[in-house]
């Protein structure tokens, strides 16, 4: 199923993978939760696994996809203070970040991971403030990948867009 937006490439879910650091028996959460395929990939860490997005299309697509997942509907600001504690989070959808991160914050469990990924340096800039402002600024990345195709012959390469990737941790 194809969803507005921008899918979240296989290797930029692959790099999120590892900064975040699922284990076990945590509890994960994916805000903006799109297709499914950040969920999927964090469901081979751990069997708890929470997704939000506005769209139903997107909820019905990423519970297809994790069928064991609690998936829900509606604003990340209203679902998040409902929620168990967080261990880890990964965001795909920004907005109204500025309203939903001090609500994770709240629900954050001692050593929350979390992963932001966005397309605009804008948003990245206000992102990774964010971040600082309400938990630990690891690190934040920008994320290059191209892809081979055949051209006369040979092989070129045609970049995806590049994102730009926050990685920020709870005290």
């Amino acid at each position: 199923m194809k969803l507005p937006g921008t899918a979240t490439q296989p290797e930029n879910i692959q790099i999120a993978m590892g900064k975040l650091d699922i284990r076990k028996g945590m509890t994960f959460l994916d805000i903006g939760c799109g297709s499914g395929a950040v969920s999927l990939a964090a469901s081979r860490y751990t069997e708890k696994i929470y997704g939000i997005d506005r769209r139903h299309e997107a909820v019905e697509a990423s519970r297809s996809l994790v069928p064991f997942g609690n998936f829900i509907c509606g604003e990340a600001v209203d679902i998040i203070p409902g929620l168990p504690e967080v261990d880890r989070c990964f965001i795909g959808g920004t907005r109204d970040i500025e309203r939903f991160l001090p609500a994770l914050r709240e629900r954050a469990a001692p050593g929350l991971r979390l992963v932001v990924d966005v397309a605009r340096i804008g948003m990245a800039a206000k992102v990774a403030g964010l971040v600082e402002d309400l938990f630990t600024l690891e690190e934040v990345l920008q994320i290059n990948i191209s892809r081979g195709y055949r051209l006369a012959g040979d092989i070129a390469l045609k970049p995806v867009n590049p994102i730009f990737m926050i990685v920020g941790r709870g005290d």
